[in-house]
């Protein structure tokens, strides 16, 4: 697909607003990211966290973790499929909710 990423911001940790090239955006909890695994442990630090920042040509965001160049990103892509993924889930939930009861 190749999508870019416009910004990243912080909404409240650990959810960031991403929002795309062409204004599609939405709120990624990494919540679940952060929990899983050792990779992800830096970004248990909120003060870490706030620091995202989007890559100069907006293919990647993510956090540049030390001097050394070890950074942790995330892929335009899959943030946004998850994103729309979210949106559409969103939207069936409100046209079921709609829908009167089956008698």
């Amino acid at each position: 697909m190749n999508y870019s990423v416009r910004s990243v911001e912080v909404v409240r940790y650990p959810v960031l607003r991403v929002t795309f090239d062409d204004g599609f955006s939405g709120e990624y909890d990494l919540g679940d990211h952060i929990e899983r695994g050792p990779v992800f442990a830096p970004l248990k630090d909120p003060k870490v966290f706030g620091e995202v920042a989007v890559a100069p040509d907006g293919h990647t965001f993510g956090w540049f973790l030390d001097r050394e160049g070890h950074e942790l990103d995330f892929c335009p892509d899959a943030t946004r499929i998850r994103l729309e993924t979210q949106f559409v889930e969103r939207l069936a939930a409100q046209h079921r909710a709609k829908l009167p009861a089956a008698e």
